[in-house]
């Protein structure tokens, strides 16, 4: 089946032309993906032409879900603003808000280079509410990684990538490896909300152990963590229903502030015992 591009101006949303000879020269790549590569265009805006996307056919349905995905709103998620096309004025791809990072740590996979343990604590509970309210409005995440949450100059968090997401009808493009991880943890479904709040759940306890520890994807072995943790019963009994395989878990950020940052999490003979289980 041969893909025809449809014409930039088919759209309800502001368009954005440049020359395609210039991309790599004019605007600096910034980042690329399986689908496709990302450009700085000004001091305001990031592009995102879909290069490298396989199933050319499915992008007529990206783009319907990129108009509707533009509609939605939040301080903390970085989804389209608009369509960009080349001079022949196809769509090939989006415009969204460009993150200034923070010079120290530009995002989640940096957060262990800050030294306050209340600094780490304070982004990961920003992160997780930022979840709660994408959930509230349909959206499911799916990737939830590190190098996805940006912290921006002002220290505010920021998620990129906003355009595989899945809401209403529209899927994920490309189905994220940790869209699963509940399912190969605990070998059963679960809500995807769920899959996102677990999966959320295990990226703050690696930064509150400050990168010090290997979270395997095991049931027993959650249960050993939970145990060794030295925190109040009350955050324990939260953790369990998250990392476990229980419905409709709480988000990891309502039993996270509960827990002392000033104080350690877990003793160096029990972590060292974590790390070495199935050593």
């Amino acid at each position: 089946m041969t893909y025809i591009k449809d014409s930039i101006y088919n759209t309800g949303l502001p368009i954005m032309v440049i020359d395609e000879k210039k991309k790599f020269s004019k605007y600096p790549q910034i980042g690329w993906g399986e689908e496709g590569s990302i450009h700085k265009y000004n001091d305001k805006r990031a592009i995102k032409t879909f290069d490298y996307f396989i199933e050319r056919e499915k992008l007529t349905r990206k783009f319907e879900k990129i108009e509707e995905m533009a509609r939605i709103k939040d301080k903390a998620f970085c989804f389209p603003k608009g369509l960009v096309g080349y001079l022949d004025l196809k769509k090939e791809g989006y415009f969204m808000d460009l993150v200034e990072p923070m010079e120290k740590c530009k995002n989640f996979s940096e957060l262990n280079n800050l030294k306050d343990m209340k600094k780490i604590l304070e982004y990961i509970l920003m992160a997780d509410r930022a979840i709660e309210r994408i959930h509230k409005k349909g959206i499911i995440i799916g990737d939830i990684k590190d190098d996805n949450i940006m912290i921006n100059k002002f220290g505010e968090v920021k998620f990129i990538d906003t355009d595989n997401y899945a809401f209403g009808d529209y899927d994920f493009d490309l189905l994220p490896c940790r869209s699963e991880w509940f399912y190969e943890t605990f070998g059963k479904k679960c809500s995807r909300i769920d899959n996102d709040k677990f999966v959320f759940a295990t990226v703050a306890l690696y930064h509150l152990f400050k990168g010090n520890i290997k979270l395997y994807q095991s049931g027993d072995y959650l249960k050993k963590l939970i145990k060794y943790l030295e925190v109040s019963n009350e955050v324990k009994d939260g953790l369990r229903i998250i990392l476990s395989d229980a419905k409709d878990k709480p988000y990891v950020g309502k039993v996270l502030k509960k827990i002392n940052v000033d104080e350690r999490l877990i003793s160096e003979d029990n972590l060292n015992r974590l790390n070495h289980y199935y050593n």
